[in-house]
This record gives structure tokens, C-alpha cells and sequence, in this order.
């Protein structure tokens, strides 16, 4: 059993207040960002804006770029590329969901990528 002090005797919100505290820390620890060369993202065009005949190759483009991980915890840093990459996202959910023939199985490599291997989901 371990040693309780008299200040914890008396105020049992003491050591919850501890156990919190290393709860969070915990937490936060186990995060499953890794620490990777940062790059600033640029905005690649609109996909609305694209010819068709490059709308593929742009597709391809952003599900790549959306690859790129980010420390959600700091929330500081990277804030232009979070920016990037938050619009990116959106604008991959609207253009696969009002357009037919998007997914066609070229990009299913690329889409399994984002999701799996990088720890995006």
C-alpha cells in the first residue's frame, strides 16, 4: 500500500487531482504523431477549376498531399499548412461526393495510403 501524506488524508481531491494530472500526461504521450522533416504545404488549384483531363492527376495530388501529418496538440505551429490541409480535405469530400467516376481504381492505392499508413485515421 502506498504511503498517504496528511495533507491527502484530509483532502481526498488532492490525489485525484494527482491521478488526473498523470492521466493527462499519459495521454498525450501515447499521441501517435511522429516527428517527421516538416514541410510547408502550398494550395494546389481547385479541382472544380481543373480541366478534366487533369482532374485525375490533381486528385491524386491532394490525396498525397494530404499524407502529411500534423501535431494537433501544439496548436501554434504549422497553422497556414493545418489551414492547407483542413481545405484540402473538405474539397476531397465535396468533389468525390457531387461527381461520378472520380474513384476509378487508380486512386485507390493513393486513397488506401492516406488512410492507413500515414496514421491519418
Amino acid at each position: 500500500m502506498s504511503a498517504i501524506s496528511a495533507t491527502e488524508k484530509v483532502d481526498g481531491f488532492t490525489r485525484k487531482s494527482m491521478r488526473k494530472a498523470q492521466k493527462q500526461k499519459k495521454s498525450q504521450g501515447s499521441s501517435q504523431f511522429r516527428t517527421q522533416t516538416l514541410t510547408e504545404l502550398s494550395p494546389l488549384p481547385q479541382l472544380k477549376d481543373a480541366p478534366s483531363t487533369e482532374q485525375q492527376e490533381l486528385f491524386t495530388q491532394k490525396l498525397q498531399q494530404c499524407c502529411m501529418l500534423f501535431d494537433f496538440m501544439d496548436s501554434v505551429t504549422d497553422l497556414k499548412s493545418k489551414e492547407i490541409k483542413r481545405a484540402t480535405l473538405n474539397e476531397l469530400v465535396d468533389y468525390v461526393s457531387t461527381n461520378r467516376g472520380v474513384l476509378v481504381e487508380t486512386a485507390y492505392p493513393e486513397i488506401s495510403n492516406m488512410l492507413l499508413e500515414k496514421g491519418n485515421v
